[in-house]
C-alpha cells in the first residue's frame, strides 16, 4: 500500500494554501489549513469511537444550510467536549480563533482534505503530519515577510538554542513567548535525536497572539507531543503559574517592546535585579522573568535578545551589574545580523544559570563567543547552518577560548569596562586588512610571516612551503618565487589538493561501507529477511551511531575541520530524516514504492506548475535509478525540439525580411522545418507522458530497492562532500594566487623591463633600508613615491603604445583593398560565414544545475570571463550549443539592463556544455577561408567596430541582416594564421604590462598610506 510521505502531504497543504490565498493573509489561513488537518486525523485515527457531531462527515453535509465556517465550528464544538483527550485539548483552543472570518475558499478546502487518508497506517512514517506542517509554518513566515518573526523563529537559530540548552529526558522545559511552539517542538526532537524518552518531556508555553497559540497546540498536537500546558496571556502581566518551575526555559522574546511595570504582578519577587524603562525595553524584564520560572530547580535560561541590552545604560547597566555579582550569566554570544524575519536588528544569546554556582574553574568569568561571521548570506536573509551551530554549541561546551572567536573574560575585567558585555570589545574577529611587505614588493620574494600565517591551510593538504616557493640563500624572513613557467598554477594547485582529498575520499568509502552495514542490520529489507517487525527499529537508535561512523573518519584526516564535517553530516541526516523513519517504519521496499509515487504524485500537478513539476520529478533519485536509459531519450528528444524550433523561429524571421537567402543550411524550406519541429515535440511529449516508472520499480527485487534507497543516500552525501571540498580547495588555490598577484612580480623586475629606465633600479638605490645616514625617511620615502609614479606613466604609454599597434597591425590589410592589391579580397561577410544566430531568450538564473548562458558581460576586451556566469532550467528552451570556434559578438543591441558595450570573443571549448543569450551573436565562420581568431581581430579593430556600430537597429533581423552585408577585408589563410599570430603575441605583452601596471599602482598607493594616511599601510 503507497502511504502518505512528508513531500506529498508538503504539495496537498500548499495545495490548500492556494485555495484559501487572496481571501486571507497567511497569518489568517494556515489555522484553518492546520485544523483541518487535525480534523481530518482525528477522524481517520478514531474513526467510530468520535461522537457523530465530531466526525468529518459532518462538515460535508448541505443539506442543513449551514455555511462551511459554521458547520467546522459544531465539529470542533463537538470534538472539545466529547472527544478523545489529546484531540479535546487542542479543539478547544481552535474552536476559539479559527474560524471567525467568512471565506469562499472554505468548502473547496473541506472537500480537498476530504480526499485524503491519514490514520497511522496510512502514513509512511508517525512523524509525517508534524513535519509537513512544519514546513508549512516555515513558507508562512516567509510568505508574511517582516510579520513572520512575530511567531516563527528561524530553524537554524531554535536549533543552536536548542543544543546551548541541552534539554534531556523528564526535563520540565518552558518558552514565555511560545508563538508556533518550535522551541518547545525542538527540544522535544533533541532528546529523541540523543537515545532519549521525548515523551517524558514536559512542556509548557504561553503566548499573548491567541493566533499563534492555536499554531502551537497544533504543532504539538501533529507532532505527538503528549505532556504539554499552553496558556494564553503576556508573560509579564499574566505569567504562567511556575509550579514545579522548569529545568530549561528557551525562548526569542519580542524585541524591544514597550510594558507597564504596574501591570507586571510580583514585580519584586519576579525581577529582584531591576527594572527597565518602559519606553522599548522590555528585554531585560522577560529575562528576569525566564531566570524566575527557572530558579526552583536550579535550571539554565537561554535566549535571543538584541544586542542592545548589551550596552545600554541607566537600569539595564544596574541589572547587568547585577546579575555579574550574582554569577549568573555563563556566556554571551554575539549572532550575525539579518538571520530573523522583518528585522535586522543585530542579536545575541545570552545563556544563564539559575540558582546553581558554576564550578571553581569558572566562577567569576563569562565566555564570549563571536559568532558574527557565522553564517550563509541567502539573498534577502542570513542563515545559520548546522555547522555554524556545532561550531557555536560545541565552542560553549566545551568552555574552549579560540582565538578571534571565544575568550573568557574575568569579572574584575567586566567591571573595568562599566559591565558593558559587548561582544566585539572582548573578542575581536581577526582584521581584514590585508598584510603589505614593501620590501617584497620592490626586490620580489614572498614573505615568510604570511605563508606561516597560512600554515594551518597548507598542513591541511599537506603541502611545504618549498613545494611552492624556493628557499632563499642566506635568508629565513623570504622565499623566493620560482622562475615564470615553473610556478603552480590551477592544474598543479589542484593535483596537489587532489592527494589529500584522495586520502579522505578512501576515508569515505570505508565509512560508507560500514554506514551500509548499519542501515542494512537496523532496516531490512523485508520482513521475512531479517527476524522483527521494521517498526520495532526506532530511527534514532541508529542515527547518532550512522552520524559517527561518517563524522569521526573524515575529520580525523584534517583537510576539513570537524565543524565543517558535523555540520555537513547534520544537514544530510536531517534533509534525509523522512527517508530514515520510512525505512525504520516499513524498510527499503517500502521507501522505493513512496518514492514512485511522490513522482506520479508531481506529474498530476496542473498548470501552471505542471513545467517545474514534471523537471523535479525527473531529477529524483528514483528516476535517475530507475530509468537512466529513458532520461537520455527524452533529453535528446527536447535538444532536438529547441534546435529544430530555433531554426523554424531564424527562418520564418528571415522570410519576413525577404532575406531567406542569408541563412544556408539544410532546413528545407519553412513548411519542412514546420513538420520536422511538430514530430519531435510530439515525441517529448509521448516521452514525458508515458515515463515507464512503474514497469521499472515491478521489475525491482528486495537487493534492488535497497541498492536504490542506499545509492540516492550516498549520492546526497558524497555530493555535500563534492561541494565542501570544492570551495575548500578553492581557498587553497586562491590563496597562492594571490600571493603570486601580489608579490610575483616585483617592481625591480618592472623597471627592469621598461625602455630607458636603468639596469640597477633608481627606486631600490632610495629605499628605506638603504645606508644612507643622516637623510629624513619620509625624504627617502618621498623620492621612491616619484620613481614609481614614473614607472607607471612609463607603463601606461607601453600600454598604448601596444595597443596602437595591434591596431596598426590590422592596417595594411584594410587598407590594401583601396590600393587594388591581390593579396587581398572584399567580400560580403556572409560569404564567409556558415551561420550568423541570435541566443536563447527568456529568464536565466544563478541555479548552476542548469546550462551555462553567455551574456554580453562574460565577455571582456581580453576574452571571455566565466566567473559570474548565468544558466537556463529546461533544455527544451535552448536552441544552440556553443562550439569551438564560434564567435561571439555582444552589445550591439540596447538594454539598459546589460547596456551597449561592443564586445567580441573566440570561443576556444571553455566549457564543456554552454549556450548564449538572445543578446549575443553567435558567428560560424567558414574554415576553409575565415579564421575564427582574424574574424574576432577584425570586428575589434575600431575602423570595423565603426561600420558595424553604424547598422541600422531597427529589428533584430535588420541588423543581422547588414551586418552579413557588411563587406570584410579577407587575405589568404596564411596571411591571416601570421596577423593572428602578431596581434597574440602584442596581446600577451600588453596584458603583461597591465599587471605590471596594477602592481605600480599598488606600491604607490601604499607609499602614499605611509606618507599620508592612505588605504594601505606598509
Amino acid at each position: 500500500m503507497v502511504r502518505m510521505t512528508v513531500e506529498r502531504l508538503e504539495r496537498r497543504l500548499m495545495e490548500a494554501a492556494d485555495l484559501l490565498r487572496g481571501s486571507l493573509e497567511p497569518a489568517e489561513y494556515v489555522p484553518v489549513i492546520g485544523a483541518l488537518l487535525h480534523l481530518k486525523q482525528a477522524d481517520d485515527r478514531y474513526g467510530n469511537s468520535l461522537p457523530k457531531a465530531a466526525r468529518w462527515t459532518r462538515l460535508t453535509e448541505v443539506s442543513g444550510g449551514l455555511p462551511a465556517e459554521e458547520r467546522l465550528r459544531a465539529v470542533f464544538a463537538a470534538l472539545a467536549n466529547e472527544g478523545p483527550p489529546q484531540s479535546a485539548d487542542a479543539a478547544s483552543l481552535l474552536l476559539v480563533g479559527t474560524t471567525k472570518r467568512s471565506h469562499t475558499g472554505m468548502t473547496r478546502v473541506i472537500e480537498h482534505f476530504g480526499r485524503l487518508r491519514l490514520s497511522d497506517d496510512d502514513l509512511a512514517h508517525p512523524d509525517v503530519l508534524g513535519d509537513a506542517f512544519e514546513s508549512l509554518l516555515r513558507w508562512s513566515a516567509d510568505a508574511a515577510s517582516h510579520k513572520g518573526g512575530e511567531f516563527y523563529t528561524p530553524r537554524g537559530v531554535v536549533r543552536l538554542l536548542t543544543a546551548l540548552g541541552r534539554p534531556a529526558a523528564g526535563m520540565r522545559v518552558y518558552d514565555p513567548c511560545v508563538g508556533t511552539g518550535g522551541m518547545l517542538i525542538d527540544a522535544r526532537r533533541y532528546v529523541r535525536d540523543h537515545g532519549g524518552d521525548a515523551g517524558s518531556l514536559f512542556l509548557a508555553g504561553q503566548d499573548a497572539n491567541s493566533g499563534a497559540l492555536l499554531l502551537s497546540s497544533l504543532n504539538m498536537q501533529l507532532h505527538g507531543a503528549e505532556q504539554y500546558r499552553l496558556a494564553q496571556g503576556d508573560a509579564l502581566t499574566h505569567p504562567e503559574t511556575p509550579g514545579d518551575c522548569f529545568d530549561l526555559v528557551v525562548s526569542n522574546p519580542p524585541f524591544s517592546m514597550n510594558y507597564s511595570l504596574a501591570s507586571v504582578p510580583h514585580a519584586a519577587e519576579r525581577m529582584p535585579y531591576g527594572t527597565t524603562p518602559e519606553r522599548g525595553k522590555a528585554d531585560l524584564m522577560f529575562l528576569q522573568h525566564m531566570l524566575y520560572m527557572a530558579q526552583g530547580r536550579n535550571g539554565s535560561v537561554v535566549t535571543v535578545m538584541p544586542q542592545g541590552v548589551l550596552f545600554r545604560g541607566a537600569g539595564e547597566r544596574e541589572i547587568r551589574t547585577r546579575l555579574l555579582d550574582a554569577d549568573l550569566i555563563e556566556a554571551v554570544i554575539a549572532l550575525s545580523p539579518n538571520l530573523f524575519y522583518g528585522t535586522g536588528i543585530p542579536a545575541c544569546v545570552l545563556v544563564l544559570r539559575a540558582g546553581r554556582r558554576p564550578d571553581s574553574r569558572h566562577r567569576g568569568r563569562v565566555l564570549f563567543i563571536n559568532a558574527e561571521g557565522e553564517y550563509y548570506a541567502g539573498r534577502a536573509q542570513n542563515f545559520l547552518l548546522p555547522e555554524h551551530a556545532e561550531k557555536i554549541a560545541a565552542t560553549f561546551h566545551s568552555r574552549t577560548e579560540v582565538p578571534g572567536f571565544s575568550k573568557f573574560i574575568t569579572r574584575e575585567t567586566l567591571t573595568e569596562n562599566a559591565d558593558n558585555l559587548t561582544v566585539h570589545r572582548y573578542v575581536r574577529r581577526e582584521a581584514a586588512t590585508e598584510r603589505q611587505d614593501l620590501r617584497a614588493h620592490l626586490e620580489g620574494g614572498m614573505p615568510a610571516v604570511e605563508v606561516t600565517a597560512a600554515k594551518p591551510l597548507l598542513d591541511a593538504y599537506g603541502v611545504q612551503p618549498t613545494d611552492l616557493f624556493q628557499e632563499r640563500a642566506g635568508s629565513s624572513d623570504y622565499l623566493d618565487f620560482r622562475v615564470r613557467g615553473e610556478r603552480p598554477n590551477t592544474h598543479t594547485l589542484t593535483r596537489m589538493a587532489r592527494t589529500r582529498e584522495s586520502t579522505l575520499w578512501e576515508a569515505f568509502d570505508k565509512a560508507w561501507e560500514s554506514v551500509t552495514d548499519q542501515i542494512s542490520d537496523a532496516f531490512r529489507l523485508d520482513s521475512s529477511s531479517v527476524p522483527g517487525q521494521p517498526g520495532q527499529v526506532p530511527w534514532t537508535a541508529v542515527r547518532n551511531a550512522i552520524a559517527d561512523t561518517v563524522r569521526k573518519p573524515l575529520a580525523q584526516i584534517g583537510l576539513l575541520d570537524s565543524y565543517a564535517v558535523g555540520g555537513m553530516v547534520e544537514d544530510w541526516l536531517g534533509q534525509n530524516e523522512a527517508t530514515f523513519k520510512a525505512l525504520a517504519a516499513r524498510g527499503f521496499a517500502a521507501v522505493v514504492d513512496d518514492w514512485c509515487a511522490d513522482v506520479t504524485d508531481r506529474l498530476t500537478a496542473g498548470q501552471p506548475r505542471a513545467r517545474y513539476a514534471l523537471d523535479t520529478a525527473l531529477e529524483h533519485p528514483v528516476v535517475i535509478a530507475l530509468l537512466p536509459g529513458f532520461l537520455s531519450e527524452l533529453s535528446s528528444a527536447r535538444e532536438r525540439a529547441g534546435e529544430l524550433s530555433a531554426q523554424l523561429k531564424e527562418a520564418m524571421a528571415a522570410d519576413e525580411q525577404g532575406e531567406a537567402d542569408l541563412y544556408p543550411g539544410d532546413w528545407a524550406g519553412i513548411p519542412a522545418l514546420r513538420r520536422a519541429r511538430s514530430t519531435a515535440v510530439r515525441r517529448v511529449r509521448e516521452l514525458e507522458a508515458d515515463m515507464p516508472l512503474e514497469e521499472a520499480r515491478r521489475a525491482l527485487d528486495a537487493e534492488g530497492a535497497r541498492a536504490v534507497v542506499l545509492g540516492a543516500l550516498r549520492d546526497d552525501l558524497s555530493g555535500r562532500l563534492t561541494r565542501i571540498l570544492g570551495e575548500r580547495r578553492a581557498e587553497f588555490i586562491a590563496l597562492y594566487e594571490a600571493w603570486d598577484a601580489k608579490y610575483g612580480l616585483s617592481f625591480q623586475e618592472i623597471e627592469g623591463r621598461l625602455p630607458g629606465f636603468s639596469a640597477t633600479s633608481r627606486a631600490l638605490r632610495q629605499t628605506p633600508w638603504s645606508q644612507q645616514s643622516g637623510v629624513d625617511p619620509r625624504h627617502r620615502d618621498a623620492e621612491l613615491l616619484f620613481n614609481v609614479i614614473e614607472a607607471e606613466e612609463a607603463i601606461n604609454g607601453e600600454i598604448t603604445k601596444l595597443d596602437m599597434k595591434q591596431h596598426f597591425a590590422l592596417l595594411p590589410v584594410l587598407d590594401a583593398v583601396d590600393e587594388r592589391s591581390s593579396d587581398v579580397e572584399r567580400l560580403s561577410l556572409g560569404d564567409v560565414v556558415l551561420s550568423l544566430t541570435r541566443g536563447t531568450a527568456g529568464p536565466s538564473s544563478t541555479d548552476t544545475s542548469g546550462l551555462p548562458v553567455i551574456w554580453p558581460s562574460n565577455m571582456t576586451g581580453a576574452g571571455l570571463d566565466l566567473a559570474d556566469l548565468r544558466y537556463i532550467i529546461g533544455s527544451g528552451r535552448v536552441g544552440h550549443r556553443l562550439a569551438p570556434g564560434d564567435v561571439l559578438l555582444g552589445g550591439l543591441r540596447r538594454s539598459e539592463r546589460i547596456g551597449q558595450a561592443y564586445r567580441v570573443a573566440v570561443w576556444h571549448g571553455e566549457l564543456p556544455d554552454a549556450t548564449h543569450s538572445s543578446y549575443v551573436l553567435r558567428l560560424i565562420p567558414d574554415p576553409a577561408r575565415l579564421l575564427p581568431d582574424y574574424l574576432a581581430a577584425w570586428l575589434r579593430h575600431p575602423l570595423v567596430r565603426r561600420r558595424v556600430e553604424t547598422l541600422t537597429t531597427a529589428s533584430p533581423m535588420s541588423l543581422d541582416r547588414d551586418l552579413l552585408n557588411s563587406d570584410i577585408e579577407l587575405p589568404n589563410l596564411e596571411e591571416q594564421q601570421r596577423l593572428v599570430d602578431q596581434i597574440a603575441r602584442l596581446a600577451a605583452e600588453q596584458a603583461d604590462r597591465r599587471i605590471q601596471h596594477d602592481k605600480a599602482v599598488r606600491i604607490r598607493e601604499g607609499l602614499a598610506g605611509r606618507l599620508l594616511g592612505g588605504p594601505l599601510d606598509f
